[in-house]
């Protein structure tokens, strides 16, 4: 309705002109009116830019409402009343989507601070960085980890710490590194984690890294707790009976005034029971030298002497050596071994030792088992060599399978709890580890992963996967 308003007052407009122009066009050819005419011809020309300026009304409120949308001016309002009624509904359009910007650019301003004080009450230091290396956020815990006041430029960060700056300059790929940071309050150990984002066609680095020389401490502390209880329960189930046996021996040779017995008053029936108490501690003694002996294999683990090894081969020997005890007890050992020439690079001696320990293990599991069968194959990723043991034996419980690795601690009456930690401590020789699945009486795969150092290993198994 308004807008028709605004085609009325237009067409009239131009009506007047165009009568206008008739009417100078007559005077004109008349010949004898150059006064009106004259007047008529400036009259004409008010006409012309009174037009102009009506419909270069709408053009500058459309270009102030843009300037304000692209200055991000929300305080502008459209509501003149010179313009006239039919502009009413276009100045109230305008200030509704002004209002709009208005309070999406304050929810959106809200957002922004509640993220950023999240980001300034974590205690982890966070720092953003483009490819341009502008830094973008640097929060309180970076700051302070740092030891450094707020920057904007990454390279006046390496000139404080390039240590720092060259580890993350490392995982511009992404990933995970532990590395060490000296400032006045000492040595300190940090992890960083670098993540890499594509926005807006521009690569950006999220840095998030923590000081865990605490944390490391305290799970130190934990595991030397740990480790006391341990030998102190040991070492008290040695020390009671001997202690009490000594007791007795001392009440047997003693009289009742603290004088010892002569040897005419003993009779056959002591000489036993000290021979008996004797034997008794000689066999509590033995258990403890061998206690002592399984910690010192523990914490002893001989320098290990690194080679290029074959898989399969690792697998033949294996098998050559244990055939015949499986054989003996009625087990199937199967080995697969698809890659002829995946190769890990370890100390086999130590590798057989945890191999030999595990099949081992598979064997006593195995006790009781209809059709026992022990598995030795491979798993091969970009990144990691996997060798797998597995067998259909009695397994682990869900609620000591984080326990098993622990030192001392064993799942059988007579095991030693050495086994799986002593292989555990190999594995981590080999920048590797240890890693255990288990459904009870269905199937329990023990896992020795390698990182894969070599890329034939991969191309090879890619090969094989395609034929």
């Amino acid at each position: 309705m308004e807008f028709s308003r605004f085609n009325i007052f237009l067409i009239v407009r131009l009506v007047l002109m165009l009568l206008n122009l008739v009417l100078l066009a007559l005077l004109i050819s008349d010949g004898n009116f150059w006064f009106t005419s004259a007047s008529v011809l400036i009259l004409l020309f008010i006409q012309i830019y009174e037009i102009v300026h009506y419909v270069n009304r709408t053009n500058r409120e459309l270009t102030k409402f843009l300037y304000a949308v692209k200055y991000e001016d929300y305080s502008v309002s459209f509501s003149d009343p010179k313009m006239g009624r039919s502009f009413t509904d276009l100045n109230k359009t305008f200030n509704e989507i002004i209002e709009k910007f208005k309070h999406a650019r304050i929810e959106k301003e809200s957002q922004y601070q509640l993220f950023k004080l999240i980001l300034e009450k974590i205690n982890i230091g966070i720092i953003t960085l483009d490819e341009s290396g502008q830094i973008g956020i640097i929060n309180q815990a970076a700051g302070a980890l740092l030891n450094t006041p707020q920057v904007q430029q990454w390279d006046r960060l390496r000139v404080r710490h390039p240590e720092f700056c060259s580890a993350v300059d490392e995982l511009k790929y992404g990933g995970r590194k532990l590395i060490q940071i000296e400032d006045l309050t000492g040595l300190k150990e940090v992890s960083v984690d670098v993540n890499p984002v594509r926005l807006t066609g521009t690569t950006h680095y999220i840095i998030a890294f923590q000081d865990i020389k605490d944390e490391i401490e305290q799970k130190e502390i934990e595991a030397w707790h740990k480790l006391i209880r341990i030998l102190t329960h040991e070492i008290m189930n040695s020390i009671t009976p001997v202690t009490s046996l000594t007791e007795t021996m001392k009440s047997l040779l003693q009289g009742e005034d603290g004088k010892q017995v002569e040897a005419s008053q003993l009779d056959d029936e002591t000489v036993g029971d000290v021979l008996l108490a004797l034997n008794t501690i000689h066999r509590r003694s033995v258990g403890m030298l061998e206690f002592v002996n399984d910690y010192r294999k523990l914490t002893k683990i001989p320098a290990p002497t690194f080679e290029i090894v074959r898989v399969c081969d690792l697998f033949g020997d294996i098998h050559s050596l244990l055939q015949s005890e499986a054989e003996r007890r009625g087990i199937t050992m199967d080995v697969h071994c698809k890659n002829k020439n995946l190769v890990i690079r370890c100390d086999r001696k130590l590798v057989e030792q945890v191999m030999i320990n595990l099949i081992t293990n598979s064997f006593a599991a195995l006790k009781n088992t209809d059709n026992p069968v022990i598995r030795l194959h491979n798993i091969v990723t970009e990144n990691r060599i996997i060798l797998n043991v597995t067998d259909n034996g009695a397994g682990v419980e869900k609620e000591k399978l984080e326990r098993i690795f622990i030192p001392f601690y064993s799942t059988k009456r007579d095991g030693t709890g050495i086994g799986l930690s002593l292989s555990k401590n190999i594995m981590k020789i080999h920048q590797g580890n240890i890693t255990v699945q288990s459904s009870p009486d269905i199937e329990t795969t023990f896992a020795l992963v390698f990182p894969n150092h070599a890329l034939s290993n991969v191309v090879q198994e890619r090969t094989l996967n395609e034929d």
